[in-house]
């Protein structure tokens, strides 16, 4: 039986090209489709032979066909259902709200209106989501990036690597995945003002706001209960410390408007205790301005944050909190200023607790940090935040210490390995030698005795050196090889498959998406899909069918309800003209012939009597 059908696809391979079709054939039915029966990776099904399933299709009633009152068949869709999915888990951000979402929730809540969008040149866009799908389970593969970062698709999704877009499934261990390196930028709307802004940021990390007693701050650092103090005057209201002088309550005076309370209220944190705060919409609209965001980031890492020397000696600035959405959404504000980070959970019982002023203090709940490393980006945040209070002037001395000149920076810096060669090409071809190219980026350019690829990086270029060297040439071509808004991270890992629930969306434009931050393809028209008429005690309606074909070919001409052939008229709605095609099955056959011809099947004849035919067009035999 396999053997029959492998052959007679073989002899309709032809015709099937010709014709634009898709050929379906079918060797295995289940009984309990869906139903898990052993081994999930070959039996999705139950009490049938072993398969495995090369095209899965979506076939629905879209709608009943009628004689009258009477429903006589179904109006049926069939389309050709893409695999390249999303495992449920996967975390998508919406740059219009601000929120991140799981795929799932995605799809099957309608959380969400924009994705991250990624176009050829390496740009990243906002895109809004066009469509949704459930695709059901499917074998999927993980892979693990160097901060720990987690992907699981389906093999044949589509991702972006440093040399070009591959398949998940070939992706393998030291391939370097595309990442958002810089998103958006910024303009000048001030939602509200810095200094409103450093106190949302400052009641977001140590503030309750819970509702059932007044708006509290509540730190150990006097410098900055008196900003906080400060701020909250201006707004109407007086504070009085508690506890042991770590509390500082706001209270509104009598006759004065509540501007705290109006204040948190706007920014959607009152009532909410610390695992569900998050940052507002308004902070990420596109036009907002930097130095409002840069005030929010500074009073929630003054608050929340901390800044260490790592075990290296380099720099490391980090936001602790137990809301999984603050510490994706601080992420991505951090990613409007080009500053790079990385987002991890960890389990606070399993730590040593701290010890503030004699207390021993140990949290319950899972926390999120967000950890930013690398000298390059340790400078950008001390651009982008000011440098104010106990934290922010140990930054600066850290950022002062000489010994940070011998550190590289994060992985962020260095341009992908397929703009290496092209980049030296273009130098050479400028008549920049290694000498001339040495003097060009200054001290921290590498050693010339070693060529223009030793001065610009050793084993890949440094964003920074190409830099200066497309400013000192004035150089169109390396500022939109610098403009590339992605960065490339390593695979770790290579995680064993599992089988998974799986999602995709579409995205318009673009067709990409970032997801689990990583910059990955999606579900892109056209879908290859066909409509026909099933008739109850009949089956598929050749009819119909012809009619449809018909119609896209231009032979039969539609106008209203009215079917046309030739100038004569099928009938008024399709189901009369299918009855009139039933009653003259002569014009039938001859729509039939016409539709085989202009679509190139059947029509070949041979070159002379007793031409030799295809091995492929001789009859199948049973004892083949």
């Amino acid at each position: 039986q396999a053997r029959l059908m492998s052959q007679a696809l073989r002899k309709l391979t032809a015709n099937l090209n010709r014709s634009n079709t898709i050929c379906i054939f079918i060797n295995q039915l289940r009984e309990k489709i869906g139903v898990m029966f052993g081994s999930p990776e070959t039996t999705p099904g139950g009490r049938a032979l072993k398969f495995y399933s090369s095209m899965r299709l979506d076939i629905r009633r879209i709608e009943a066909i009628k004689d009258g009152t009477e429903v006589v068949g179904n109006r049926t869709r069939v389309k050709v259902v893409k695999n390249k999915c999303f495992a449920a888990g996967t975390t998508v951000f919406d740059p219009v709200t601000g929120l991140t979402h799981r795929i799932e929730e995605i799809v099957e809540q309608g959380a969400g209106t924009a994705v991250v969008a990624a176009d050829k040149a390496g740009g990243l866009h906002v895109r809004p989501i066009t469509r949704r799908f459930d695709q059901g389970e499917a074998e999927c593969v993980g892979l693990r990036l160097a901060d720990g970062t987690e992907l699981w698709v389906t093999p044949d999704h589509r991702l972006l690597t440093d040399t070009g877009w591959r398949e998940a499934g070939g992706v393998a261990l030291g391939d370097r995945l595309g990442r958002p390196r810089r998103f958006l930028g910024f303009g000048s709307a001030e939602p509200v003002t810095p200094d409103h802004a450093r106190l949302l940021g400052y009641l977001i990390g140590d503030g309750y706001v819970g509702g059932k007693t007044p708006i509290t701050f509540i730190n150990v650092e006097a410098d900055l209960r008196d900003d906080v103090a400060g701020i909250a005057a201006g707004l109407g209201c007086s504070s009085a410390l508690r506890g042991q002088g770590d509390q500082l309550a706001l209270s509104h005076r009598p006759g004065e408007v509540k501007g705290v309370l109006a204040l948190a209220r706007w920014a959607g944190i009152y009532g909410h205790l610390a695992w569900e705060r998050r940052i507002p919409a308004p902070f990420f609209a596109e036009d907002v301005a930097a130095d409002v965001v840069g005030h929010l980031l500074y009073g929630i890492w003054a608050s929340d944050g901390h800044v260490s020397r790592e075990q290296t000696g380099g720099v490391r600035i980090g936001f602790t909190t137990t809301s999984e959405q603050l510490a994706e959404q601080l992420h991505w504000l951090l990613l409007r200023f080009g500053i790079g980070s990385s987002v991890r959970v960890y389990d606070p019982t399993t730590k040593r607790p701290s010890i503030i002023e004699g207390r021993r203090v140990q949290g319950a709940r899972p926390c999120w940090e967000v950890s930013i490393s690398g000298v390059d980006n340790a400078r950008r945040f001390a651009e982008a935040v000011p440098m104010r209070g106990r934290k922010g002037m140990a930054l600066m001395a850290a950022l002062a210490d000489p010994v940070l000149g011998a550190h590289r920076g994060s992985q962020r810096g260095y341009l992908p390995a397929n703009d290496t060669e092209p980049v030296l090409a273009y130098l050479r071809g400028r008549g920049v030698t290694a000498t001339l190219a040495a003097s060009f980026v200054g001290d921290g350019a590498g050693n010339p005795k070693g060529g223009l690829r030793q001065v610009l990086g050793s084993s890949r270029l440094r964003r920074d050196r190409v830099e200066q060297l497309a400013a000192a040439l004035e150089s169109e071509f390396l500022t939109q090889v610098l403009a590339e808004e992605v960065w490339y991270d390593k695979v770790v890992e290579v995680l064993p498959s599992a089988w998974l629930r799986i999602y995709d969306v579409e995205v318009e434009e673009h067709h990409t998406l970032v997801a689990a931050d990583v910059v990955a393809s999606n579900c892109a028209p056209p879908f290859k899909q066909a409509e026909f008429d099933i008739m109850y005690g009949k089956g598929i309606s050749r009819e119909g069918s012809l009619l449809d074909i018909g119609v896209d070919l231009g032979l039969i001409k539609k106008s209203g309800a009215w079917f046309t052939y030739d100038g004569e008229q099928l009938g008024q709605g399709r189901e009369n003209a299918k009855h009139f095609l039933t009653d003259n099955p002569e014009i039938m056959v001859e729509i039939s012939e016409r539709i085989r011809a202009q679509v190139g099947i059947g029509t070949a004849e041979p070159d002379a009597e007793g031409a030799e035919l295809d091995p492929d067009d001789l009859p199948i035999a049973l004892d083949d």
